[in-house]
């Protein structure tokens, strides 16, 4: 990609008055919170470090504030992805003072492909995911200013592509995230162990991302202003996560250990097994982790819970007797051995309780 220098965008309209020149409030089905002084649209895209000369993905554009500012710091080209059809005249106006170099797709960000926005001079260029400078070299960065509902299911999507290095990090490039979200869930992420906040989305982000909070907004910096503060996240992927462990066993092992986090690990994770074998593989679990029964999941790292999830795979991935492998459809009652025989239990003789009378006869 050949060097483009930074934009100094002719006189346009500002976001603000482009929402009023088209008459476009934000709307509650969208969950619209659009960031438009300019201060603050600039302190966002600062937070997202160096994108001289690259190509930025935006989700959420909204009217076009922090677009704005991606030109200005030096973008080469940005791709906006934005669910709302009414703001793309707003858009657009934009795109025509930066010769076309915004491109505009229509489109849920939850179900969009964003391989078919990426140009051909960067996709056939792959690069080295292990190598140090492959985050600060990446010509791609997804940046976005997204409503409260979706960052969670978006970032997870994002999580699941990284483990497995598909979808946008399938080019061997460690593509930087910096996105907007309640300060109270950034605070989840990047929460260390023994804190208040620590649970289930600090361990499987902080697992495969590098998590960071850059800045905090307040709610009336938005508007319309939001009841909450908002905090700037940044998430850049590891070179190799922190344990080689698949995500669906992370997330089901996080899952179980928090639901009851003011639980000792002996009690909670034995959720994971079948009642059969519950003791059992719970003992066995705790012992190969080297953890007591008394710890508490607060106090565990991303590495030990990483581990849990290794030794939990290797435990139910064994071959289990034919009566642990009845359906649960089964009666409870009735039991199938190895040999193919079958046993149904009588049920317990019902007999009636002796009044005193009884007992006097």
């Amino acid at each position: 990609m050949s060097y483009i220098p930074k934009v100094v965008l002719p006189p346009t309209p500002s976001a603000a008055d482009l929402l009023r020149t088209y008459k476009l409030p934000a709307l509650r089905r969208f969950a619209q919170n659009f960031l438009l002084d300019p201060r603050a649209t600039s302190k966002f895209v600062a937070c997202a470090g160096n994108i001289e000369n690259k190509l930025v993905v935006e989700v959420g554009p909204g009217p076009g504030g922090i677009t704005r500012q991606l030109f200005e710091h030096g973008a080469a080209r940005v791709a906006a992805i934005e669910k709302d059809i009414r703001l793309f005249p707003a858009l657009q106006t934009l795109s025509n003072a930066v010769d076309s170099r915004l491109r505009l797709y229509l489109g849920d960000i939850l179900d969009f492909n964003i391989e078919s926005v990426l140009p051909d001079d960067i996709t056939t260029q792959h690069g080295s995911w292990e190598s140090d400078e492959s985050s600060s070299c990446s010509p791609i960065h997804l940046l976005g200013n997204l409503p409260f509902n979706i960052a969670i299911p978006l970032l997870i999507r994002w999580l699941k592509q990284v483990s497995t290095r598909s979808g946008p990090f399938s080019f061997g490039y460690r593509i930087p995230i910096t996105i907007c979200m309640q300060e109270a869930v950034a605070g989840r992420i990047v929460s260390d162990p023994l804190m208040d906040q620590r649970g289930r989305l600090s361990i499987i982000f902080q697992n495969w991302f590098d998590c960071r909070v850059k800045h905090v907004f307040s709610g009336r910096a938005f508007v319309p202003a939001a009841n909450v503060n908002v905090a700037v996240i940044q998430l850049i992927p590891l070179k190799r996560p922190l344990v080689e462990v698949s995500y669906d066993l992370l997330d089901k092992v996080t899952r179980v250990a928090f639901h009851t986090r003011n639980k000792k690990m002996g009690t909670t994770i034995a959720a994971l097994f079948q009642e059969e074998t519950r003791d059992d593989d719970t003992r066995e679990l705790l012992h190969r982790a080297h953890l007591k029964s008394d710890t508490m999941c607060l106090t565990l790292a991303t590495e030990e819970f990483g581990q849990l999830a290794q030794i939990y795979g290797d435990i139910i991935s064994r071959p289990r007797p034919t009566h642990e492998q009845l359906d649960q459809k089964i009666n409870r009652n009735e039991l199938t051995f190895e040999l193919g025989e079958t046993y149904v239990r009588p049920e317990k003789i019902k007999t009636k309780k002796k009044s005193k009378k009884d007992w006097d006869e």
